[in-house]
C-alpha cells in the first residue's frame, strides 16, 4: 500500500461515503490440530506456485511487537477467516505470531484445530495472575500460537478492565516479549462493537477492517472508527488504520468490481491492494481446523492471504510501533 505524505502530517481530505456503500450523510476522513514441526522443505510446500520459501516476508523488526485488531460491526464479512489466515502466513514468513481469539464463538480457535478451554483465561490475563505464554497453544504452523476463546468469555470483566489497567497490563506483556517470542499479535474481535472489541482497541496499535464486496459495503465503518476515537481518548497513544481489506471478491461478478472501485475511490491510501477472493476452500479449511496454507496451499484463497500478509508486513512502522493515526469519523 502506498503511503502518502498526508497520512503522516494530518493533511487528509474529507469525503462523504456514498449511499451505495452504506455511508451516512456525514463526512469521514480518507486515510491514506497442534504443532507438527514443519521443516523448511515442508513449509515451502504450503506456498502457492512462485512464492519464495521461508523468510519471504519483510524481516525488518520494530523494537516492539505490533498488535493488530481485526474488527467489523458486521458478521459474515471474512473477519475470522482473515485473522486465521493472515496469522498463518505471517508465521510462515518467519515472524513469531500470536492469534488472540476474543470472539465467544471461538471460530478462530477451532479454525486452528484447537479446543476451547473449559473456562476463559481472560480475567486472569487482565489482572496479571497469568502470563500469555502459560495459556496460549502451539499450532500446526511453527511460530504461530493461539490464545483460545471460550463461550463463557467474560464480557463485563473485559469492560471494567478496559477502563482500568488490565488492557495495558496485557499489552505490556506482549511488548516486553523477546523477539524470538513475539513479532506480531493479531486480535480477532467479535462481529460487533461491544465491550470485547473495545477491549481489543485499548490493546491494539492498529485496526484492520474487512470490507465485503457487496452493496452497502461500508456499512458500519464510521461506527468502527468512532469506537477507535473513544478508545484513543483514554490512551496516551494513537490507534492507526492498518487498512481496509476487500473480502469475498468474485472476479466474474460486476458488482464486486464496482464496489471495489468505489471503496478505492473514497479511501485510496487505505484500501489494501490485495482482495481476498471468494473461495469455498477457505470455509472447508476452517471446518478441518486448518488455515488455508496447510489445507489447500495452491488455492485462490491461499494466494489471497499470502499476498495480504506480504502487504501488511511491508507497512512501515516507527520505532514507537505506530504508523499513522486513524481518521476522525467526525471530519
Amino acid at each position: 500500500m502506498a503511503l502518502s505524505a498526508s497520512m503522516f502530517h494530518g493533511e487528509q481530505s474529507t469525503s462523504t461515503i456514498p449511499s451505495t456503500l452504506g455511508g451516512s450523510t456525514g463526512n469521514i476522513r480518507k486515510v491514506g490440530p497442534h504443532r507438527t514441526g514443519l521443516s523448511r522443505a515442508d513449509r515451502a510446500d504450503t506456498l502457492p506456485p512462485g512464492a519464495p520459501t521461508g523468510g519471504w516476508g519483510s524481516r525488518r523488526r520494530v523494537p516492539l511487537a505490533r498488535v493488530i485488531a481485526i474488527a467489523s460491526q458486521k458478521g459474515g464479512v471474512g473477519k475470522t477467516t482473515t485473522a486465521v489466515n493472515l496469522a498463518g502466513y505471517i508465521a510462515l514468513a518467519g515472524h513469531s505470531c500470536l492469534l488472540v481469539d476474543l470472539d465467544p464463538q471461538a471460530n478462530a480457535t477451532s479454525g486452528l484445530g484447537i479446543e476451547s478451554p473449559p473456562r476463559s483465561h481472560l480475567p486472569a490475563l487482565l489482572d496479571g495472575t497469568l502470563d500469555w505464554n502459560e495459556v496460549s497453544e502451539e499450532t500446526a504452523i511453527p511460530g504461530l500460537r493461539c490464545l483460545p476463546s471460550t463461550v463463557n468469555l467474560e464480557v463485563p470483566v473485559a469492560t471494567a478492565e478496559a477502563r482500568g489497567g488490565g488492557a495495558q497490563r496485557l499489552r505490556q506483556q506482549w511488548l516486553d516479549a523477546s523477539p524470538s517470542q513475539l513479532d506480531v499479535v493479531i486480535l480477532d474481535c467479535p462481529p460487533s462493537l461491544g465491550p470485547l472489541t473495545d477491549l481489543a482497541l485499548h490493546i491494539a496499535d492498529s485496526v484492520l477492517v474487512p470490507v465485503q464486496c457487496e452493496y452497502f459495503a461500508m456499512e458500519g465503518l464510521a461506527q468502527v472508527l468512532e469506537l477507535v476515537r473513544r478508545a484513543e481518548s483514554s490512551l496516551e497513544r494513537k490507534i492507526v488504520l492498518e487498512g481496509l481489506v476487500l473480502t469475498l471478491f468474485s472476479p466474474e461478478v460486476d458488482l464486486c468490481h464496482e464496489v471495489a472501485e468505489e471503496v478505492r475511490r473514497y479511501f485510496p491510501e487505505d484500501t489494501l491492494d490485495t482482495p481476498v477472493l471468494r473461495d469455498p476452500a477457505l470455509a472447508e479449511a476452517a471446518s478441518y481446523g486448518q488455515p488455508i496454507c496447510l489445507y489447500q496451499p495452491r488455492s485462490a484463497g491461499a494466494w489471497s492471504y499470502l499476498n495480504l500478509a506480504k502487504e501488511v508486513l511491508e507497512h512501515e512502522w516507527t520505532e514507537t510501533g505506530t504508523r499513522a493515526r486513524c481518521p476522525d469519523p467526525a471530519h
